[in-house]
């Protein structure tokens, strides 16, 4: 016997949204942010600082943002000088709470406008060594917490090499999911002239690290470059890091598959508890995103290194930036670049699966 609810025109349909509604407000609630924007201050005498290049259509601002503003076309280059206070905690940003004050909040204590890409790649060129590293943010993100989240991990990671931030047209909220998936397409193509510009036009390579959707992005440029006949843009990418990817393995696969031989290396790192993936994976009928796969033979066939940091989430952010902002992560991803560099990999804080997936080993006492 049916319901009259369910014969009612939309009746069942209508049901079903509430509940669904219900369902996901939990994950939805903890997605939210309050609305985020830069704060200029005097940066004190003991000021950590980050210089940071951007670029992207919408720039970081000192004003709440207008969600529904149209994506920019044009593209601003800017340079922002970021001070990390001396209280500051591995992991957090500092958002100020009221007035700024930097020696206890995060602030930008400098600002120059490049004005164009040649400005920018001068810039770049006249920078101290042969790397750069450069940062694709994920989703739910604004220009403003994007900037001061790369300064967070630049700091965190003592990352030394000049820095740029791609910040490409989020809608910088929980609900703007479908909005940012377009706003991908949208900007393939201004990063793939950037990473042509820097190839071409430096003596740099390129570190690259993407976020969650930023990942997503990150794959469609590799891919336009490789069928465009750019190989040497990819071949001067020294690394590529794909943190939390949120891409169904279906496209990965098409993606890296249409990229050829990928740069190396190539690393993924995963975590299985990743809520803010579970919440995608829902709206994509179930189906894991590879940022939460913890098998290699989900990836079997390419030249790609996965680690698997569901042992060092501490909750925080839906489990989504663990290797980002669990303290307990970043100490052992920092011990893992400080080894690489002296040119002797310790993977000692990981066991290596017979799979070849290697995972974090939890720390004792955090």
């Amino acid at each position: 016997m049916r319901s009259q609810q369910s014969n009612r025109p939309g009746g069942r349909r209508s049901m079903n949204a509430r509940v669904l509604s219900l369902l996901l407000l939990p994950l939805l609630a903890g997605c939210a942010q309050t609305p985020d924007r830069i704060s200029f201050a005097q940066p004190p005498a003991s000021a950590l600082v980050q210089e940071i290049y951007v670029t992207s259509g919408n720039l970081p601002s000192v004003k709440a943002r207008d969600l529904k503003q149209d994506r920019n076309a044009r593209t601003n280059f800017v340079q922002y000088d970021v001070s990390i206070p001396a209280n500051h905690t591995l992991g957090q940003i500092e958002w100020p709470d009221g007035a700024t004050d930097p020696r206890t909040d995060f602030a930008v204590v400098g600002q120059k406008d490049l004005g164009s890409s040649a400005a920018l790649i001068k810039a770049i060129q006249a920078e101290q060594g042969d790397e750069i590293a450069l940062f694709v943010h994920g989703y739910n993100n604004t220009p403003s917490e994007a900037l001061y989240r790369f300064a967070q991990i630049s700091h965190d990671f003592e990352i030394t090499t000049p820095r740029i931030l791609f910040s490409w047209p989020s809608a910088g909220t929980a609900t703007g999911y479908i909005y940012d998936r377009d706003s991908v397409l949208f900007a393939r193509d201004p990063l793939a002239d950037l990473l042509t510009e820097i190839a071409r036009k430096t003596n740099k390579e390129v570190t690259l690290l993407a976020h969650s959707m930023g990942a997503h992005l990150t794959m469609e440029v590799l891919r336009q470059l490789a069928i465009t006949g750019r190989r040497d843009v990819l071949d001067n990418l020294r690394v590529v890091a794909l943190l939390a990817p949120d891409i169904d393995p279906d496209v990965f696969r098409a993606q890296a598959t249409a990229i050829g031989k990928l740069p190396d290396p190539f690393v993924i790192l995963t975590n299985r508890d990743d809520k803010a993936l579970s919440l995608s994976a829902f709206f994509n009928i179930g189906r894991q995103k590879v940022g939460d796969l913890s098998r290699a033979a989900d990836v079997s066939g390419f030249d790609i290194t996965l680690f698997d940091f569901t042992a060092l989430a501490d909750g925080s952010n839906l489990d989504h930036l663990v290797p980002m902002t669990s303290p307990a992560a970043i100490s052992v991803l920092r011990d893992l670049v400080r080894s690489d560099r002296r040119g002797q990999i310790d993977l000692s804080q990981f066991d290596v699966g017979d799979d070849g997936v290697i995972r974090a080993r939890a720390r004792k006492g955090l």
